[in-house]
């Protein structure tokens, strides 16, 4: 009976069951190879002498709330007809780790619901053991990540740990499936794979990305059949930038009444207007009245919003030209800097009018990739972090390492 609990519960195929005993919190099984399981694997004769023996010890999954032990007797084996000398291997061993094939597969089961740390505690074995699991099912998962269906992909960078250390991840827009991610952003780093996009992406499009120098050059001088788009988000974020910037200098420069008009109106510069309430409005209406530069630059931003609700690429163009002569006779130092910078990089504004794709898709990967580390307390493990960035895709939000 307990030989067909350790085969249909536990996966356990060829042993006999000899003995259980109940220790504590434990059940031990005790069994040997099935003679007539074993063959030679050199000549597959089954006529064997055998030559030794040793007792290896598995973890197993648990029985109810029981840790469960495997001690199994192994025969080292000589075959009768080739003298060919090996020890047995069964199909629920996974190389010579001390654990079954089926315990490796709960613990993946469960790791996509739970932590590493919550996993270990409930099978009462080590943090280090079910990260290698999970380690080594990545490996094999993410060996070779397939680019020659590739059509747009994104790139982005965050922060890596504290300091000026940063991870650049590459990411297929249409899925969210990150596709490589490499340590630092400048364009030596990200120049080795782009260099394979260009070997096996034979269907790449376009590149979206910010208006970062070292992204740009890297993409157009190694894919230069690949059309770059920058991201509206960025566009807006370096908008709100010099705004900020802008009510900084003021503060800095006004006094009295003036300056604590200005205290506290950092959020209402930097929202849409449309979307504030209207006490919200009414304030910024006052303070524009007040402040002449700060109103011309929030309209300026509110305009540039509508570049991408054009309806083709020589209408967006027609629009950008304008809006930067009209920011470069405004006066204002911030404003001329944004309008220098979007009129360099007007073609990479204008190519999303023939592709329709923005990075939004890695913002939201960098958001849980931000989660990902908070709630793992960070990964010393380099190598199991990029795969768990590679896994992202499948898994909830709020999953950890």
């Amino acid at each position: 009976m307990s030989t067909s609990i350790l085969y249909h519960a536990f996966g356990l195929e060829g042993i006999n069951h000899k003995s259980t005993k109940f220790i504590g919190n434990k059940v031990v099984f005790t069994a040997e190879i099935k003679d007539h399981h074993v063959k030679c694997p050199n000549c597959g004769r089954r006529r064997v002498i055998f030559k030794g023996q040793k007792t290896r010890q598995f973890i197993m999954s648990l029985l109810g709330r029981k840790k469960c032990i495997l001690n199994l007797t192994l025969h080292r084996l000589r075959c009768a007809n080739c003298n060919n000398l090996w020890w047995p291997h069964l199909s629920f061993m996974i190389g010579k780790h001390r654990f079954t094939r089926s315990f490796a597969n709960t613990v993946l089961d469960l790791l996509q619901f739970g932590t590493i740390q919550s996993v270990a505690h409930y099978f009462g074995v080590s943090w280090d053991l079910i990260k290698q699991i999970h380690k080594s099912k990545l490996q094999v998962l993410y060996r070779r990540i397939p680019l020659h269906k590739i059509k747009y992909i994104g790139i982005d960078e965050f922060s890596l740990r504290e300091g000026h250390n940063y991870m650049t991840v590459f990411t297929d827009l249409p899925t969210g499936r990150i596709l490589h991610a490499v340590e630092g952003k400048s364009k030596e780093d990200i120049r080795p794979f782009l260099e394979k996009l260009a070997k096996r992406a034979k269907n790449l499009e376009a590149v979206a990305m910010d208006m970062s120098s070292s992204f740009f050059w890297a993409v157009s001088e190694t894919l230069p059949h690949v059309e770059v788009v920058f991201d509206r988000y960025h566009v807006v974020a370096l908008m709100n930038r010099g705004i900020d910037d802008l009510r900084r200098d003021l503060q800095n420069e006004l006094e009295g009444l003036d300056q604590k008009i200005l205290k506290g109106t950092r959020f209402l510069l930097l929202r849409n207007y449309d979307s504030l309430a209207p006490d919200r409005k009414a304030r910024l209406d006052a303070l524009f009245q007040a402040n002449y530069p700060l109103y011309l630059m929030h309209s300026m931003k509110e305009q540039l919003r509508l570049l991408w609700e054009k309806e083709d690429r020589e209408s967006a163009q027609k629009f950008l030209i304008i809006w930067c002569q009209d920011a470069m006779q405004s006066g204002i130092k911030q404003l001329i800097k944004i309008a220098k910078s979007l009129s360099a990089y007007r073609s990479g504004l204008l190519n999303y009018f023939n592709h329709h794709i923005t990075s939004g898709a890695v913002e939201g990967l960098v958001n849980k990739i931000k989660t990902l580390k908070r709630q793992a307390y960070g990964f010393r493990d380099m190598e199991y972090f990029k795969l768990r960035l590679y896994h992202l895709h499948t898994q909830r939000y709020s999953l950890t390492g």
